[in-house]
């Protein structure tokens, strides 16, 4: 998969993606974008894959002068490529390169790769899978962040009506990080079916009265056809609140995250405009938190993707253009932008064979090769002091 891609953002479109044929299939409730979903499966084959990003930024890190580095990043290209093993990372800026730099490998990033090859995000999780991942879970089974399960998981599962169907499923078990006291976690997990179905879960998370967390989720989709097998939208409206005590100091936190997938399609070929919505509100109360600006936060990104899918065996080609905003306790800290385009499947990018390693005589070496290129203005600005 796509290790160290060209950005965040761009990882965050190859990780909500899986796979399916798009002349059967048109988006719907059970399939939020049948390209995306065909890309995920195409990438489990470890396609070629080429992808370049431009990013601007308006904002950083309460900055008061950010023209030297807006005037870097203005014009400059970031190219990822991906030949079999092979992977690089190229820096092209005014027509040159910059520099071309292997990719090594890297224990954590190769596991979380393996995590999240074929994951589907943007799609719904079946409950009966999400059952039998706890149920699977043993004592002393590792599940990030330092923790491990310390009692595993009982179900009590609820069918429809008609027997078919796994419809909700009431949780208890315990979690704990080593040395620490465990965590219980209980509540249930409710997906029903429907024209207009809404996922529920409301879990509790508790280790004392001074550290207890209630999260709620849920999810809400629609299914509008405009002409039928021509053209609609699908809609998934997502709001996930988590609010308690850590230290016993209180914490509120509510995500909102909105998604569109404008479609057209006909005999041969399936357009998507996929409008992604995302809004994070935080407040944590904990001490010392104002003296890192993290009393109360604010985020939003937003990305719009656009795909037109084909045959089964023919290319992929998308792009990706990303807002994204944050504020740290009413100060603005990051705003910018990215325009992302990738191209998996089709005939391999060529990968020279005499990529740098980026270490830091070549960081030297890209540093004094953009420095070169900037404008009069530009330099008198660096020499005179930001």
């Amino acid at each position: 998969m796509m290790r160290k891609t060209v950005l965040a953002a761009l990882i965050c479109v190859l990780i909500c993606i899986s796979g399916a044929a798009v002349a059967q299939t048109l988006p719907s409730n059970e399939v939020f974008s049948p390209g995306l979903k065909r890309l995920s499966e195409l990438e489990e084959q470890c396609p070629p894959v080429q992808a370049q990003a431009q990013v601007s930024l308006d904002k950083a890190m309460y900055a008061r002068d950010l023209s030297v580095l807006a005037a870097m990043l203005r014009g400059t290209t970031i190219e990822y490529a991906r030949s079999g093993e092979a992977e690089m990372i190229a820096l092209r800026r005014g027509g040159e390169e910059l520099g071309a730099y292997a990719l090594p490998s890297g224990g954590a990033l190769d596991a979380l790769e393996e995590k999240l090859l074929g994951a589907a995000v943007l799609e719904r999780v079946p409950l009966a899978h999400v059952a039998q991942w706890l149920e699977g879970l043993q004592a002393g089974d590792a599940l990030g962040f330092g923790f491990a399960v310390s009692r595993p998981f009982e179900l009590e599962r609820t069918m429809s009506d008609d027997g078919t169907r796994l419809t909700k499923i009431r949780v208890s078990g315990a979690i704990a990080r080593a040395g620490e006291t465990p965590c219980e976690i209980s509540g249930y997990l409710r997906q029903p079916a429907g024209r207009t179905p809404k996922d529920t879960f409301e879990l509790t998370f508790r280790q004392d009265e001074d550290n207890e967390i209630e999260l709620l989720y849920s999810a809400l989709r629609e299914n509008e056809v405009t002409r039928k097998n021509k053209e609609g939208t699908v809609s998934v409206h997502t709001t996930i609140k988590a609010a308690g005590r850590i230290e016993g100091s209180s914490i509120s936190s509510r995500l909102s995250v909105t998604m569109k997938n404008r479609w057209r399609a006909d005999t041969e070929t399936l357009g998507e405009r996929i409008t992604i919505t995302a809004t994070l509100g935080l407040t944590d109360r904990r001490p010392g938190r104002r003296m890192l600006r993290l009393n109360d936060a604010s985020a939003e990104i937003r990305n719009v993707i656009s795909l037109t899918t084909k045959a089964p065996d023919e290319a992929i080609e998308i792009s990706d253009e990303i807002t994204f905003d944050v504020t740290l306790d009413g100060q603005a800290f990051l705003a910018g932008s990215a325009d992302v385009t990738l191209r998996a499947g089709g005939e391999p990018a060529a990968i020279p064979g005499d990529l740098q390693t980026m270490d830091k005589a070549a960081a030297k070496a890209l540093a004094s090769a953009v420095y070169r290129q900037l404008d009069k203005n530009t330099l008198d600005t660096i020499h005179q002091g930001l």
